[in-house]
């Protein structure tokens, strides 16, 4: 026992001797000296290098406390390389830290690019001459480079940039290297194991096209790496909206049947079409499950979609948001049913308590006054807390247009069952002042200049914004139309919801007629509301204004220089529109119908005693196939002096031109003068059928049959047959509606008359004009 002792304190004794020196030995010699040295021009002082190292005089030497400087150092932006070297020393280490700064960018060349001129190239750049080179900038720019090529067609097209850079100076060049690949065209798309859906059908789904007569245009035929990530997603998601849960796209493949042209093979498995098997409610103890359901669509022998289940859900959180109950949630549980391979569906409810509005908050709004944002919410403080009441007013308050972003959201407060609607938004510039130019077949070329102001408050100088009026200003001149107009809008007319509104105007035309010129100079008050929904809207208007023939030809007929001179015309309107149009430029569903009264004269005073009625109406139908229309239009109005003065040339009617009888020139079909020369009449009617076909995303075909005619009397329309009139006149055409990125949508129609009267000859006609449909 003591012989183990003895031999224990020995070895206690070594260890005790033993560790001071091991530990001396693996210690991390100090740090003696730090020294800065450049390479080239110096590219920051010493000082600002020293401030961001952390390693200090004494400090153990760290790799990692060294690694952090490096970092530090980098991140100031200022070098192109760091490096640290070390010295060994009698006390420890000394520690160099060789910087190269950033050195400036002097030349920048391109090397390889035929297909584009050097010029064209240059403005892709954000790396400048003069500024201090940066990789991570010249990596970008060559990936832009390349991208354009891409665009192009140029797919595999490689673009790398290469240095040459003289330390000493500080100074670098760059070149680009472009390595040019031939254009590749997609000549054919295949989608192998798809038997669900036509090919064509599928091919419809990518924004890939295979190259046809207009990809030329549209430029779908090129074939891009972004663009057919994005094309693998939307046919993915296409399967899984049509209930094929279990698509997948099993290949890929690419073939270059030629070295410009490729062909595309999907390899797909579709898997079987899911249908909804049982549909129920648990947790719904305050509604019963008939009631909570009844607005789930889809229902039990439905298709299965991913997007159907997700509205479904939306549907039951309205539901009980709709009543207060907006802690609620709820969640879906799909259970695929071996037995009936169908997915059964059940939507979990967790209910809560009910809430109240305790209060609004609006913030964000820095130039809109509180009360143009509040007069839009449909909810109020103390009503049931209505999320979907919270949705209308989060729209409403978008369509104001006065905001980059709107967000409503409930906040607890400390009052039970109590919650505050906080509505944030973030403000956008709601001015805008345009110079442009347009063209049509009637007007010819009218420049113009614009100012309008969609947040405009008439009281509040000296910018005048917040109030949410609207404010526009416009001055217009062409060779055959020179137009000015003020107008000003106030939607909340006395603090309800009726718009109230001024125009002054003053207008010289002398594309009626190439006989005489065409003024009027007035002022339009307009009140006008919505009645019963958003879809009617009635109102009634107050003009005055000084209308005139002037400029006569000598060579006119006696009945034309007869209605030279002004004339003043006070008149009231009344009107009723029903709209319930749906689909953007290019309306795919609903109507819009127009009843327009006016009465002028009599007691209002004027030169002119008449009242006018027309019925406008337009019916908008999907076609044969997705994205096809159908536009059926058809107008008939009346105008009649209850006095002996007459209805004066600029009250009558006219068709012919762009947004009438197309096949026609511009005002040429009315009743004619003892010359031979449209005299207007005093009742007409039009039809039109439309039906178009989107080629490309921004081209449509369109084929069109108009009919119509003006006669001379007041509401009848008996045709004067020892003049050569017709009951009607027609014609039949094609056109092009092009959406022109920032010109807007334009029309291009050819019309070949029908039949005509005896003064019309049957040659075609080209009409362009702006806009999709041919607005009232």
């Amino acid at each position: 026992m003591k012989p183990n002792l003895r031999r224990y304190c020995v070895l206690l004794a070594l260890l005790i001797h033993w560790v001071p020196q091991m530990q001396g030995q693996v210690a991390s010699p100090r740090v003696q000296q730090i020294e800065v040295r450049h390479v080239g021009p110096a590219a920051a002082s010493d000082e600002l290098i020293r401030a961001n190292i952390r390693v200090k005089v004494g400090d153990p030497l760290m790799k990692t406390s060294v690694d952090d400087d490096v970092r530090n150092l980098y991140n100031t932006g200022y070098f192109y390389n760091i490096r640290v070297a070390e010295e060994r020393t009698d006390g420890g280490v000394k520690l160099i830290y060789v910087v190269q700064g950033k050195p400036l960018l002097t030349d920048v060349q391109f090397t390889g690019n035929t297909k584009f001129k050097t010029s064209k190239l240059q403005p892709k750049l954000t790396s400048k001459i003069g500024q201090p080179l940066d990789e991570r900038k010249l990596f970008t720019d060559a990936q832009e480079i390349q991208k354009s090529y891409q665009k192009a067609g140029y797919q595999r097209t490689k673009v790398e940039y290469k240095l040459n850079i003289n330390e000493n100076a500080g100074r670098g060049a760059v070149t680009f290297e472009v390595t040019e690949a031939p254009k590749v065209k997609v000549v054919d798309i295949q989608f192998v194991g798809a038997t669900a859906f036509p090919e064509k059908r599928l091919a419809k789904v990518l924004k890939t096209k295979e190259h046809w007569m207009f990809s030329w245009l549209t430029g779908s035929d090129k074939f891009k790496d972004d663009q057919f990530e994005d094309d693998k997603e939307k046919l993915t998601d296409f399967y899984r909206n049509e209930g094929y849960l279990d698509f997948e796209i099993k290949e890929i493949q690419f073939d270059n049947p030629k070295p410009d042209a490729l062909a595309i093979k999907f390899q797909v498995f579709e898997g079987k079409q899911y249908k909804v098997g049982t549909v129920a409610v648990k947790g719904n103890n305050l509604f019963p499950s008939a009631e909570v359901e009844r607005d789930i669509k889809m229902t039990a022998g439905k298709t299965f979609t991913p997007e159907g289940q997700r509205k479904d859900v939306e549907s039951v959180r309205d539901f009980y948001g709709t009543k207060g109950y907006i802690d609620s949630r709820v969640t879906a549980v799909r259970t695929p049913n071996t037995e009936t391979g169908n997915i059964d569906v059940t939507y979990q409810v967790d209910e809560k308590d009910k809430s109240f509005v305790e209060k609004i908050e609006i913030k964000g709004n820095v130039k809109t006054k509180d009360k143009v944002l509040r007069r839009e919410l449909a909810i109020s403080p103390g009503e049931t807390f209505d999320m979907v009441r919270v949705k209308l007013s989060k729209q409403r308050l978008e369509n104001l247009n006065y905001f980059e972003k709107v967000d409503a959201q409930p906040e607890p407060t400390d009052v039970p069952n109590r919650k505050n609607l906080v509505v944030n938004v973030e403000e956008k510039n709601t001015g805008n002042m345009s110079v442009g130019a347009g063209l049509s077949s009637v007007e010819s070329v009218v420049g113009f200049v614009e100012v309008t102001q969609g947040n405009f408050d008439l009281f509040k100088p000296p910018w005048f914004t917040g109030g949410g009026q609207k404010m526009r200003l416009r001055a217009s001149y062409g060779s055959r139309r020179q137009d000015y107009l003020l107008s000003f809008t106030e939607p909340w007319f006395l603090d309800r919801k009726l718009a109230f509104s001024v125009d002054l105007y003053h207008r010289n035309t002398s594309f009626q007629s190439t006989l005489y010129d065409q003024t009027q100079t007035g002022m339009r008050l307009g009140l006008e509301q919505a009645l019963w929904s958003d879809f009617v809207r009635g109102n009634v208007s107050y003009t005055i204004e000084d209308v005139g023939i002037k400029n006569v030809d000598p060579g006119a007929s006696p009945e034309l220089k007869a209605e030279a001179g002004s004339q003043l015309v006070s008149k009231i309107g009344a009107g009723l529109t029903y709209d319930t149009r749906t689909g953007g430029l290019t309306p795919t569903g609903g109507h819009r119908v127009e009843l327009i009264s006016e009465l002028a004269g009599g007691p209002l005073g004027g030169d002119a005693d008449f009242y006018r009625l027309e019925l406008r109406g337009s019916q908008y139908l999907p076609g044969f196939w997705s994205g096809q229309t159908w536009e059926i239009l058809g107008r008939v109005g009346a105008i009649e002096s209850y006095n002996s003065r007459p209805i004066t040339l600029f009250n009558r009617y006219f068709l012919g031109g762009p947004r009438t009888l197309r096949g026609y020139r511009f005002s040429d079909v009315a009743p004619r003068d003892s010359l031979n020369e449209p005299l207007g009449g005093n009742t007409y009617w039009l039809g039109s059928v439309e039906y178009s076909i989107p080629l490309v995303e921004r081209l449509r075909f369109a084929m069109f049959y108009d009919i119509g005619n003006v006669y001379t009397s007041s509401f009848s329309f008996n045709p004067n047959k020892a003049k050569g009139e017709t009951l009607y006149q027609d014609n039949v055409g094609v056109g092009f509606r092009i959406n022109i990125p920032n010109l807007g949508p334009l029309r291009l129609d050819y019309g070949i008359p029908l039949t005509t009267d005896r003064n019309q000859n049957k040659s075609g006609r080209f009409n362009f004009d702006v806009g999709f449909t041919r607005d009232f």
